[in-house]
């Protein structure tokens, strides 16, 4: 069997492009998603801030007035 150095190389030479130009799409396509937050979370965290803020030094009550749910 005869051994081809240089198809070899360029076999190697190509494989790597293609590894690499694969790579760069995965990196583009990486920095283009969007991220899921939106305003919701930033506002639904604000209110929950602003809440315990005032909540300070007060003793703070159930979320249901301490009524069970009825049976």
């Amino acid at each position: 069997m005869d051994f081809n150095a240089y198809v070899v190389e360029k076999l190697a030479e190509t494989r790597l492009a293609d590894l690499r130009a694969a790579r760069a799409r995965a990196a583009l396509a990486e920095s283009a998603r969007v991220e899921p937050h939106g305003v919701g979370p930033a506002v639904g965290s604000a209110l929950i801030r602003l809440g315990r803020w005032l909540a300070q030094g007060e003793a703070v009550a159930a979320p249901n007035g301490g009524v069970r749910a009825g049976r």
